[in-house]
């Protein structure tokens, strides 16, 4: 999905998967109508003819009424939307030159499939976006996940190793999340990875790449960044995580700290290598006594 908006759960995307399945199926039956009313030389329903049909169709209103708010002017979205009207606006000419001459031509023809293909296809687009977001996100926390860490990472290495700038990994462990899981039950847990993830996401920069590293650990990826300025930030943010508590759906608050390693993407080495490194610093740091930030040469 380039990728996709995250503010979308996996069950809206897997909803939005069905509707646009269904909504593609109501647009061959569509053309199918309009095509078989030309061949047969039977009548057809106003609305198909309507200056509007784009927006009053079943597909048009779901992208201007039904669609996600936060998806209703992505790119896609815009760009499904321009299509689908060009496409109704070549079968209605091609409707309207039947009904005056009785025949069609054959540029005529062709327009109107060459619109009904990049209709075909914008859709096609924004449904490979969605199984990749799918295929990609973490389910509970909306972070990315480890599939798409090490393409990720190597794309990085590379790039770093043009350009000579330096960034930094960082693991995160929650401190003694199976006290959490064991005290207040795995739904408790899932509440707080979910927030730990949200608290990463709004305290770290646009350009700072979040994944599910796995149980209680997340990765954090800081391009740009050397080691004075990531230690800094790393210790802000842990600093701000332990003085926010958690409100649980029952009332209660909890107080959760966190451990980060920090160390250097190193666009000499394997990523595995500086992966190591990241979570050697981590050790270090839960081995001090937890909620520190220890970084790894």
């Amino acid at each position: 999905m380039p990728y996709f908006d995250s503010h979308i759960s996996t069950r809206e995307a897997r909803e939005l998967l069905n509707r646009l399945e269904m909504l593609t199926l109501y647009h061959d039956g569509w053309i199918s109508d309009l095509l078989r009313a030309i061949i047969c030389d039977e009548p057809l329903k106003e609305e198909y003819l309507s200056s509007d049909s784009h927006q009053t169709c079943r597909f048009g209103h779901w992208l201007d009424h039904e669609i996600h708010d936060s998806l209703r002017q992505s790119p896609i979205v815009s760009d499904i939307r321009l299509i689908h009207q060009n496409m109704h606006t070549a079968y209605r000419n091609l409707f309207l030159a039947w009904q005056q001459k009785r025949c069609v031509s054959a540029a005529e023809y062709d327009e109107a499939n060459v619109k009904k293909t990049a209709f075909q296809l914008s859709v096609s687009t924004m449904q490979f976006m969605i199984y990749d977001y799918l295929f990609q996100v973490d389910p509970l926390t909306k972070t990315l996940n480890r599939t798409k860490l090490l393409s990720t990472l190597e794309r990085e290495r590379n790039r770093i190793f043009e350009t000579g700038e330096q960034s930094v990994i960082v693991m995160v462990d929650i401190d003694h999340f199976k006290r959490v899981n064991d005290q207040y039950g795995h739904a408790v847990g899932d509440t707080v990875l979910v927030q730990v993830a949200m608290f990463l996401s709004t305290s770290l920069r646009p350009m700072d790449i979040i994944f599910r590293y796995g149980g209680e650990e997340f990765l954090v990826y800081l391009p740009g960044t050397g080691k004075k300025e990531a230690v800094a930030v790393l210790d802000r943010v842990r600093a701000n995580l332990f003085e926010n508590q958690i409100m649980l759906k029952m009332g209660q608050e909890i107080r959760i700290s966190a451990s980060f390693g920090l160390a250097l993407l190193d666009p000499h080495c394997e990523i595995a290598a500086s992966i190591e490194k990241a979570d050697q610093a981590l050790y270090l740091a839960k081995e001090g006594g937890r909620n520190r930030v220890v970084w790894q040469d």
